[in-house]
């Protein structure tokens, strides 16, 4: 039984800007006492987001040694992913189902829901404020985190998601400062004001998060009223729902791969494609297992092509390995464990997707 409604929040921003980053500190830095949900949306196919959280959070999350608490005991953090960029779509039905499941699931104290640097955040949060959610959920502060450097791109300002974005934000983050010029402060500021958005508060911080009081500033900012509940006419799609966990139960199932059967090839390769963007990604079984160099080599000739965004979890005979992809400018982390490797690039134009498969498979220590 719900008792008290969800507090929750949007987190935005476009393809590589940082949010999933932004998350994990977010989760790291919580009330020890307060479960939090994720619900996190790609606009690929293969969820590879939830894994680098799950991986960010597992640490914090283990019982503490000696402490006598039970493995089994109820996490602290829950995560889940809707892939293909399904969140912001009119008819809003995946968002009701995996919203549903996650509070059913967990009965948590703040819900976080991040959609797709691609997607529409303003259906999200007609959704969140009808009559629907009105006793379930309490939509508080939407933050939206941006790069100075992209605002006098075109393909940014006159992109409708990235100024939606921007109009939607209760608190501005201009993340990866550090590499910012005068200018390109001075640049962010004016494209604020033509959108009549210099009041917004705004906040600068470089893309590591690691600044513990910046973070404790940003945790009280999600507990701030949103502009959302007043500038959006709540929709009436639906019936109110009661507060039992009846209503919560829905038996339709997420778009999770997690559960996919693999082919005999013990690999899928899955493609998505809209608002101009484009994607491909792959999804390997534990039983394959690539060699660092190769895929590394791999990775430096997709830094060449036009991709806007790379992102993996590999299983590799030297340990796991995550890998991001923005601009270029590649991170690399060692991961705990994998149950299986992941790879998607998102892009502009289409990709010559069966070349591209061809030379990830010759990374593999079973080459094809």
């Amino acid at each position: 039984m719900i008792t008290k409604p969800i507090n929750t929040n949007i987190i935005t921003g476009f393809l590589g800007v940082g949010k999933t980053t932004l998350i994990g500190q977010l989760l790291a830095h919580k009330p020890k006492n307060e479960v939090w949900a994720v619900l996190v949306n790609e606009f690929g196919e293969i969820g590879i987001d939830g894994g680098l959280l799950n991986a960010t959070v597992a640490g914090n999350d283990m019982p503490t040694r000696g402490s006598g608490a039970s493995s089994t005991r109820k996490p602290s953090v829950v995560i889940k992913e809707v892939l293909g960029g399904c969140l912001c779509c009119v008819s809003g039905l995946p968002t009701q189902v995996a919203i549903n499941q996650l509070i059913q699931q967990t009965k948590p104290d703040r819900l976080l829901i991040e959609p797709t640097g691609l997607g529409h955040p303003a259906e999200i949060a007609k959704l969140l404020t009808s009559e629907y959610y009105q006793h379930v959920i309490t939509l508080q502060s939407s933050l939206c985190l941006v790069d100075a450097r992209k605002v006098s791109d075109p393909r940014y300002q006159d992109h409708e998601t990235f100024t939606q974005q921007l109009r939607m934000a209760d608190v501005l983050l201009a993340n990866k400062a550090q590499y910012y010029t005068a200018t390109d402060h001075l640049q962010l500021q004016q494209f604020l004001s033509q959108l009549h958005l210099q009041h917004t508060p705004l906040i600068t911080v470089d893309d590591h998060f690691t600044d513990v009081e910046l973070i404790q500033q940003i945790l009280i900012h999600l507990n701030a009223a949103t502009k959302s509940q007043a500038v959006l006419t709540p929709q009436r799609l639906l019936a109110r729902p009661s507060l039992s966990d009846n209503w919560l139960s829905n038996e339709q199932p997420l778009s999770d791969i997690d559960t996919a059967e693999f082919p005999p090839t013990g690999f899928i390769h899955q493609t998505n494609q809209g608002e101009g963007h484009f994607s491909n990604g792959w999804l390997f079984s534990a039983a394959h297992c690539f060699r660092f160099e190769p895929f590394m080599a791999w990775v430096d000739t997709i830094k060449t092509s036009q991709v806007l965004r790379l992102k993996a979890i590999v299983i590799t005979r030297d340990g796991v390995l995550g890998v991001n992809m923005v601009d270029d400018k590649l991170t690399l982390d060692e991961l705990d464990d994998a149950l299986d490797s992941r790879v998607e690039i998102i892009s502009d134009i289409p990709l010559e997707h069966e070349r591209l498969q061809q030379e990830l498979l010759a990374c593999l220590l079973d080459q094809f």
